[in-house]
């Protein structure tokens, strides 16, 4: 059964940042599917990896990078060969300094809307000529070493890495940053979070009085920021949360439709279908029988 993996802890106290090596002995040898609050990042030091996540599987290949985002269910298992990778998990609002800017807001968004034409392989080839290897590696560091300061440390090299992310995401699409531009991101960050709430019931107006501005101004900043219509963006936000209950509960098709805000079950299959190429049983079924599982794989770090 998947699982909600709990917050990061290390001496006991929670972290905005953890940092992990896993190494896989080549066998059907996995980590369990699971899901959290963290953005991860998986960075391959040998090997290769099969990688699941949302309805995608990926090779994770040495020196290749994978953007798993918030709430996306994933596992990674043995490709055949021993393999080792990189496991950076953070908090997206890590990237806010409390300043409240408008810039902050729009790239955390940009981080935490999951749309499936973002890039989230990075290949070695991509990589080589760029400091993310080292990145990587001295979070490692930093991590073990955990000396003074190394927080700080972490959240700089977190953010470098996300910078290059960012930067990549635009130069294949232009209007990821068209919200800093237009000076929109605490608006959109305000509606996100409060969508994120309320998805199951809520309409435009209701989230733009939420916001304090009226529907029609709310209508135009979202669809430009967000790029996708309001009710397209409640709809993938419905769906997201429709396939984690379906991985982590008994509960029928019917009753989720229900729980996310479909009006009825057969339009909430129609679109899960046309999103996860399965419907909402099928998709359960797949997940609920990952490849053969052994103990789980030895991670070190901790």
């Amino acid at each position: 059964m998947p699982y909600e993996e709990a917050k990061a802890k290390r001496n006991g106290m929670p972290v905005p940042i953890e940092c992990l090596f896993a190494a896989l002995d080549g066998k059907e040898n996995l980590h369990a599917l699971h899901y959290h609050d963290y953005t991860e990042l998986l960075f391959g030091v040998s090997g290769k990896s099969l990688v699941l996540v949302g309805n995608r599987r990926m090779t994770l290949s040495e020196g290749d990078m994978l953007v798993i985002h918030t709430h996306e269910p994933h596992y990674v298992t043995g490709g055949g060969e021993p393999s080792s990778y990189i496991v950076v998990k953070f908090l997206p609002r890590i990237l806010l300094t409390g300043a409240d800017s408008y810039p902050e807001y729009s790239y955390m968004l940009a981080l935490l809307e999951n749309s499936p034409d973002k890039q989230i392989l990075f290949p070695a080839a991509e990589l080589k000529k760029t400091d993310l290897p080292p990145l990587f590696a001295h979070l490692i560091d930093e991590w073990r070493a955990a000396d003074f300061g190394y927080e700080l440390s972490l959240r700089v090299d977190v953010t470098r890495i996300f910078l290059y992310i960012l930067r990549r995401w635009r130069a294949s699409n232009p209007a990821i940053a068209a919200m800093r531009e237009d000076g929109q991101g605490i608006l959109l960050g305000q509606a996100v979070s409060f969508i994120g709430e309320h998805y199951a019931e809520l309409s435009e107006g209701t989230v733009a009085a939420a916001c304090g501005v009226s529907r029609t101004y709310f209508s135009r900043v979202f669809r430009r920021g967000m790029r996708v219509s309001f009710t397209a963006y409640v709809t993938g936000v419905r769906l997201r949360e429709a396939a984690r209950l379906l991985l982590t509960t008994e509960y029928s098709v019917t009753t989720i439709a229900q729980e996310v805000g479909f009006s009825t079950t057969s339009y909430f299959i129609e679109k899960f279908r046309s999103v996860y190429g399965e419907t909402p049983s099928r998709y359960r079924e797949l997940w609920r029988h990952p490849p053969k599982s052994a103990p789980p794989a030895k991670r070190r770090g901790a």
